[in-house]
């Protein structure tokens, strides 16, 4: 099992931050993250995947949710933004990027994330549940929310 860490960022103007992508033809969006390399801690990969893939230095508050899925186990932080100018950042994203295969990280208002297809579905519903104020990390069931990656 691959293990990722998956960074919640929402800033002042009720937004959150997404990673819009498309691959094979499909439209959909993550939050940012990715994978966690031997020796880091799923926080310090949290802070390097954002800082790779949309440019923001971050820090990030206690684990909120452990969640399987697809075979990944998947940390998720709340983050918040310290500096740096949001946009695609340098790391693989940016070179894998294609016609085919593109990346495009957008802040969306979260009045819109009902039309937005991110998966896996247990992340809209933690975002909702960040964005409506402070959260206490609590040990959640791992497993549920099975989507597509």
């Amino acid at each position: 099992m691959r293990a990722r860490a998956v960074a919640i960022i929402l800033n002042d103007s009720a937004e959150v931050l997404l990673m819009l992508r498309r691959k094979q033809g499909r439209a959909y969006a993550t939050l940012p993250g990715g994978g966690i390399e031997p020796g880091e801690t799923p926080a310090q990969a949290c802070i390097r995947e954002v800082l790779e893939e949309v440019n923001l230095t971050v820090t990030v508050g206690p684990e909120l949710l452990v969640l399987e899925n697809i075979g990944n186990l998947e940390h998720y932080f709340r983050a918040q933004v310290q500096s740096g100018e949001m946009r695609l950042g340098d790391g693989p994203e940016a070179i894998r990027s294609s016609d085919e295969n593109w990346y495009s990280p957008q802040w969306v208002p979260l009045t819109d994330l009902e039309s937005v297809n991110l998966v896996p579905e247990r992340a809209r519903e933690l975002v909702r549940e960040v964005a409506h104020g402070p959260l206490t990390p609590t040990p959640l069931p791992t497993g549920e929310g099975l989507t597509e990656s």
